[in-house]
């Protein structure tokens, strides 16, 4: 995302009868960790500004609750309902008002900025699909490769009935008993380190999401005229790895958690909020294909976790599929 931010593809020239859009291309990128922690508790959860600051905020206290254990259980089983509420409730927002939203959001984008945007938005189009493609098909068979010496072709053919499966969901949450199935059945993975690790993984092994808000976080920095240098760059990595955590397992979340890493790095003046509502229009194939990303880390996670226990078959994660399905026949 940052070379092709280089090349100046991400770059818009916008109608000179439009006011001038201030941005700030010398601030110190380090502010972005100081006004992480806030004065005041109370004023971080009501200021849309501060929202990075609900973000630090909530994994300390997170840690926090894990270190506690079993002490604070009663406030344990609390958060994870009201988790459960909000969860619910943005899968309602999502599914139903985000249309309507997207669609107020590009009329007015359109009306003032004319068709300038469909160009750097193919680009980024093409540069995030392309990034997890390699990450996809590469990445990832070299993970096992490395990890765990084994060959990763196996992986790769068994795997990808999960990628279909991702891709025409686009839930994590949907994928899991298919993943779940394909992992132990046909990779040879114990099944008590399947129970464990792909659910966990749902939640916070988000490979695909960080790397989609990574690239565009740097197309709204891009086209917004903000100023992008490889420390903007690290900060970026760092958000979306800590907001891609505990990302809600439904489809168009991850594009709420691209609002929270935007407004952290102060990237919110007119021209970005334009943007960012035209990823919303364009982003549901990348989507699509974020959550394959995310289900086969998840599966590579949990070879990797057996073969370290000494809990993989590699028998079966080696035998054709065919093969199993043959045994299980007789």
């Amino acid at each position: 995302g940052y070379s092709v931010y280089l090349t100046g593809a991400f770059n818009v020239s916008l109608s000179e009868t439009l006011a001038p859009v201030e941005v700030s291309t010398s601030g110190n990128p380090l502010m972005v960790i100081v006004n992480a922690v806030t004065k005041n508790i109370g004023s971080a959860f009501s200021d849309n500004g501060a929202i990075l600051a609900v973000v630090v905020l909530a994994v300390i206290t997170g840690l926090c609750i894990n270190a506690l254990g079993d002490k604070i259980r009663v406030f344990k089983k609390l958060i994870e309902e009201v988790n459960a509420m909000v969860t619910l409730f943005l899968t309602f927002v999502i599914t139903k008002f985000a249309p309507i939203a997207v669609f107020m959001l590009l009329v007015r984008t359109f009306a003032s900025y004319g068709i300038d945007y469909l160009k750097p938005a193919l680009v980024y189009v093409v540069t995030t699909t392309a990034t997890l493609l390699a990450f996809l098909m590469i990445g990832y068979p070299l993970f096992i490769l490395f990890a765990t010496k084994l060959n990763p072709v196996p992986f790769i053919k068994k795997i990808m009935k999960v990628v279909v499966f991702g891709f025409s969901t686009s839930s994590s949450a949907a994928t899991l008993p298919l993943n779940t199935k394909t992992t132990v059945e046909e990779l040879g993975v114990d099944s008590d380190v399947a129970a464990f690790v792909l659910p966990l993984g749902m939640t916070i092994n988000m490979n695909g999401t960080a790397i989609m808000q990574v690239i565009a976080a740097i197309f709204v920095a891009g086209v917004a005229g903000y100023e992008v240098t490889p420390a903007n760059i690290a900060l970026i990595a760092i958000l979306a790895l800590m907001s891609s955590i505990g990302t809600p397992a439904a489809p168009g979340a991850g594009g709420i958690i691209l609002f929270t890493i935007l407004t952290g790095l102060n990237y919110n003046n007119e021209i970005a909020i334009a943007t960012y509502s035209l990823i919303l229009a364009i982003n549901r194939p990348i989507e699509m294909l974020v959550t394959s990303l995310n289900v086969v880390g998840d599966s590579a996670t949990a070879i990797y976790v057996a073969h370290s226990e000494d809990l993989l078959d590699e028998a079966t994660y080696l035998t054709d599929v065919a093969d199993l399905q043959n045994a299980e026949a007789e």
